[in-house]
């Protein structure tokens, strides 16, 4: 799976992901999941709970679950990425649900040297599947006891609380119509004040942050049913073809046309695999 396709995937995988690849970059979002991603050249900005992060070779950038980040456009970096289910971490989960890292990044060496180690482990196994679950286990294991150790964590705030509720009441009707009125008056707020606070807390806007959700359960639908683009766009809340389309290529930076051409490809390619020579 390359790393823009687990925009699908993030809560329902039971197993972690990781990679090593060039230039992170995608819309704030958010998921259950841990997620950790180590610079190893050049810089990438990230945004977190709507602010600017810098992240220079040596950083670890961590993201606690249920919190609003993303990367943006135009990194120009390399980088390692963990994407951990709570499903995953039992012994943590607990913690995980009200508890946050107390810092979103940390660049102290004898930390990441040590997670890189780690990090390279992970990636010699390739993919985590059953028969090398608990070998990757122990290593993610060994990577949360570190960061627990060395960066530390902390209660969740209040803020953060309204953050995840606003979040995750999108997540669920993000297909029915939405309104800026409706919502701040479902959550108490004057819509200046509530799309103002979005703003902040989030890091795009209303509009952006709920195309999003609708692109990805768009993309879904391109991969699952056979329907006409017309089809797929009203279905997943959208009014125009063009608002689906500009929509879908902010997110995932193809449009819904080169997303089901190279979905198809690949359940060709599947399906065909190239015929070895000896």
């Amino acid at each position: 799976m390359v790393p823009s396709m687990h925009e699908l995937y993030r809560d329902s995988g039971r197993y972690p992901v990781y990679w090593e690849f060039d230039g992170p970059q995608c819309l704030p979002h958010f998921h259950n999941s841990l997620e950790f991603t180590l610079t190893l050249e050049g810089c990438t900005e990230a945004m977190f709970c709507g602010k600017s992060v810098l992240l220079q070779p040596g950083d670890l950038f961590l993201v606690s679950g249920l919190t609003a980040h993303g990367y943006k456009r135009g990194n120009r970096s390399h980088v390692i990425m963990l994407i951990v289910p709570m499903e995953f971490i039992p012994l943590y989960a607990p913690m995980f649900s009200r508890k946050v890292f107390a810092s979103v990044k940390t660049s102290k060496k004898s930390v990441t040297d040590e997670v890189l180690h780690c990090l390279r482990r992970l990636l010699a196994i390739e993919q985590c599947d059953e028969s090398s679950e608990n070998l990757v286990r122990s290593y993610i294991y060994v990577i949360l006891g570190l960061l627990i150790r060395e960066v530390g964590l902390v209660d969740a705030s209040d803020e953060k609380a309204l953050s995840q509720s606003v979040l995750l009441y999108l997540q669920n009707n993000c297909l029915s119509k939405i309104t800026l009125e409706d919502l701040s008056r479902r959550f108490g707020y004057s819509k200046y004040r509530f799309s103002r606070t979005f703003n902040q807390s989030v890091g795009c806007s209303l509009t952006q942050y709920v195309g999003a959700l609708r692109a990805r359960h768009a993309a879904n639908l391109l991969r699952e049913a056979d329907l006409p683009l017309i089809e797929i766009c009203m279905n997943s809340g959208f009014d125009s073809l063009r608002t689906f389309y500009r929509s879908f290529k902010n997110t995932f930076g193809i449009t819904p046309t080169q997303y089901r051409k190279r979905v198809e490809k690949a359940v060709s390619d599947s399906l065909n695999p190239p015929k070895s020579h000896t």
